[in-house]
């Protein structure tokens, strides 16, 4: 993995890279919404994806949703069929949070930001646990990792340096757990309009929640301080989810949802021409 430090500024999480030069580049794995403890989501793809982050030397941003939680006794959207064997017991959030470390471990020097999502929010306001604290400092303190816990919306600052002290413009992402209901027409798109307004400092913008998979450029026109015009481009993602919906009965079935993208967003970083440029994959 490329060289890195990591610090906190009032409102951003602020990661600088030293030794930036011709052949550079850096893999991140985007996630969201995993669901891990639910019996539909996909753990053999989220293992495939997280291997290769390994051996991609990737960093993890994951937006938040990591676990479900949907089946404590009071959660009006749980459903005891849909619980897994292990997890059918009187503790019911401790064993899915402890079983979540055991399962995150190998991965976790990984990680560079965990978000939480509504899922984590919710168990937090009503059971009166904070999953998101928990698991993070379980997977910090049993596995020496760093990993920041993320709130819901928030931003990443990536700042590259030379040798010497030359440094290249900064990438600035905004992630969001996001918001909003499953959108079928639109599909949440129509939201990169409302934040290409708001978020004028942002390079890349990221958001999850509502199980979608897609990316939307959006070119912008810019003046230097020197009066000369030049063009950019804000990246907007929806990273899709690794859970698969039930279908047929509970829930999801009830709401009629649709099927949903799944899998997760490669961005890599590299340097090319005298800047860090960024390219985006799904990763299915």
């Amino acid at each position: 993995m490329n060289p890195y430090t990591i610090r906190e500024a009032p409102d951003a999480t602020v990661v600088q890279f030293d030794e930036v030069k011709s052949g550079w580049q850096q893999w991140f794995l985007l996630s969201s919404d995993r669901h891990w403890d639910s019996k539909y989501s996909d753990r053999a793809m989220q293992k495939r994806h997280l291997d290769q982050a390994l051996e991609r030397n990737a960093l993890i941003i994951d937006l938040g949703d990591v676990l479900d939680l949907m089946q404590g006794r009071n959660d009006r959207r749980g459903s005891k069929s849909s619980i897994r064997p292990e997890h059918n017991v009187d503790d019911y959030y401790s064993a899915v949070i402890q079983d979540a470390i055991d399962w995150f471990e190998p991965y976790a020097k990984n990680w560079l930001l965990l978000a939480e999502g509504n899922h984590e929010t919710s168990v937090k306001r009503h059971a009166e646990i904070d999953p998101t604290r928990l698991l993070v400092a379980g997977l910090n303190d049993r596995a020496g990792a760093n990993i920041i816990r993320g709130s819901y919306n928030g931003w990443v600052k990536l700042q590259f340096r030379a040798s010497g002290r030359k440094s290249f413009p900064a990438v600035n992402i905004y992630y969001s757990h996001g918001s909003g209901g499953s959108s079928p027409v639109t599909r949440g798109v129509i939201s990169t309009n409302r934040r290409a307004v708001y978020l004028p400092d942002a390079n890349v913008v990221l958001s999850g929640h509502i199980h979608s998979g897609w990316q939307v450029p959006i070119p912008r026109e810019r003046l230097t301080d020197q009066g000369s015009v030049y063009v950019d481009e804000q990246m907007h993602i929806s990273v899709p989810t690794y859970k698969r919906g039930a279908r047929r009965s509970g829930w999801e079935a009830e709401k009629g949802f649709a099927p949903t993208p799944i899998g997760a967003v490669w961005m890599r970083l590299y340097y090319h021409d005298e800047r860090v440029r960024t390219e985006f994959t799904f990763a299915q």
